[in-house]
């Protein structure tokens, strides 16, 4: 008999350590659950590359995480790769597109002979565009980088590009146009997806 109650004693306390790890499982699914939606919603957000028109920075099929709380502390900056939501008119909804600041409040922009003007001088992209890379766009599409009339940005406004101008539907096009800083979700892409190209962009 002794050794039933002492057999009894055990399995009760056996449902008591179950119940008990059950509860700690529960407790620690929530605060996970909502540290992944704070973190989300205020610190960062996830975003997958899609298409071709960031190449050769980003490339189509890469996901990962831009940052979101950076934006609360500094406004993004010439050459910062940005998420902006923008309305498109094909799929008549916003989307996040992935893009590079190239006018900044302000500027003057035009596209001309290949290059890109800022404010009368040509910009610089060598360190995110290479020469071998636009040559190559230049082979198989005859140009590179379209010309565009100048366009003077507001004080609130952007001027956007992708890297792949030839692929790129960007503030270049009528039905887009300069970007307002209301429209940025968030600032830089942290690349996690394929691991072997994991880091910042």
């Amino acid at each position: 008999m002794k050794r039933n109650k002492k057999s009894k004693r055990y399995e009760q306390d056996d449902d008591r350590t179950l119940s008990e790890d059950i509860l700690d499982f529960v407790k620690v699914f929530l605060a996970s659950a909502l540290f992944i939606l704070l973190f989300v919603h205020f610190v960062a957000a996830p975003v997958t590359v899609s298409g071709h028109s960031m190449v050769p920075t980003l490339q189509d099929g890469q996901y990962g995480f831009t940052n979101i709380i950076g934006l609360a502390f500094e406004k993004p900056q010439r050459f910062d790769v940005v998420v902006a939501t923008v309305y498109d008119d094909e799929s008549q909804q916003n989307e996040h597109w992935v893009k590079r600041v190239i006018g900044m409040p302000g500027d003057t922009v035009e596209g001309k002979n290949e290059k890109i003007y800022v404010n009368g001088k040509e910009l610089d992209e060598s360190s995110y565009i290479s020469q071998d890379y636009r040559q190559k766009m230049i082979d198989k599409f005859g140009y590179f980088n379209m010309d565009f009339d100048k366009v003077t940005l507001g004080d609130n406004q952007y001027f956007l590009m992708g890297d792949n101008r030839p692929y790129s539907k960007d503030s270049r096009y009528k039905d887009v146009g300069p970007i307002s800083a209301d429209q940025f979700y968030g600032k830089g892409v942290f690349v996690l997806w394929p691991f072997n190209e994991i880091g910042a962009r």
